[in-house]
This record gives C-alpha cells, structure tokens and sequence, in this order.
C-alpha cells in the first residue's frame, strides 16, 4: 500500500513527483493530466513551508482571476475568488502578486 503524501519524506515526495512528470508526459486525455497534476501539485505542496504564504493576493496556476489568501491550512491555501468566497488550492499552485 502506497503512503500518504503527508507520511513521506522529502526525497519520497521529490521520487513521487518525478514519477507524476513522467505519467503526466504519457498521459493522452485532459481528464487524465487533470487528475495527475493535481497529485503533482499536492505532492509539491508538502515540500513547501506552509508559513511562506502570508494573506494577501496571489496567482493561481491555470486561473485567470486573481485569488486573495484569507489563511493557510495544512497545504491548502483558502480564500476567495472572482465571486467564489469560498476557494482553495494547494500553496504549490500559488504565486504573489
């Protein structure tokens, strides 16, 4: 049985997301990389420091409208969106603005 990313320790992560790249590049339809890179980024998430992401206004990958960061749980940052008060992403899909 697989671990949980959360149990694994960063150089499982860094395999982990080497083998996510390599699924991702075999992957032929949008459903299929969708749900892959999602796992990449989750797993990205835990190799980053949860307290680097601060409130404030950041750049979601693959969104257009600007996310605005009310707090940080666990990996997953939460805010709003556009009109969606109630988003989240991994802190891995995120960058400041």
């Amino acid at each position: 049985m697989k671990k949980l990313y959360s149990q694994m320790s960063m150089a499982e992560l860094e395999q982990e997301m080497k083998s996510l790249r390599e699924e991702l590049d075999r992957a032929e339809f949008p459903s299929q990389r969708s749900v892959i890179e999602r796992k990449y980024y989750t797993a990205q998430a835990y190799t980053l420091d949860p307290s680097d992401f601060p409130p404030g206004m950041y750049k979601v990958e693959h969104v257009q409208l600007p996310f605005i960061l009310s707090y940080v749980n666990g990996i997953m940052a939460w805010g709003t969106i556009g009109e969606e008060p109630d988003a989240s992403f991994p802190i891995s899909m995120l960058t400041r603005l």
